[in-house]
């Protein structure tokens, strides 16, 4: 069973391939805005909030991911994430 699984996805990949080959640059990669926001805990347990300006990240128009790019439907729901930075464990001792 696991074999057949492994095997499906193996189809699945190569035939995904295939279709996103036979197309033109044009219709094979695409452009999505994304807007990165990082949300950085500091040392006094409160969070800032730092974002970057949107910027197109380039994606390919297939189910899987191909050359190094992400599908267009992964970027597309991805395009707004937020990424936790921890600036450190500060613990403080009473002595």
């Amino acid at each position: 069973m696991l074999l057949g699984a492994i095997a499906l996805g193996g189809v699945a990949w190569g035939a995904d391939w295939l279709w996103w080959r036979n197309k033109t640059d044009a219709d094979a990669y695409g452009a999505i805005e994304v807007h990165h926001r990082f949300a950085v805990k500091l040392k006094n347990r409160r969070i800032e909030e730092r974002s970057e300006r949107p910027h197109p990240e380039e994606c390919v128009h297939s189910l899987f991911p191909h050359q190094g790019d992400n599908p267009c439907w992964y970027v597309a729901r991805h395009r707004n994430d937020v990424e936790e930075i921890d600036s450190g464990q500060w613990h403080f001792y009473n002595q």
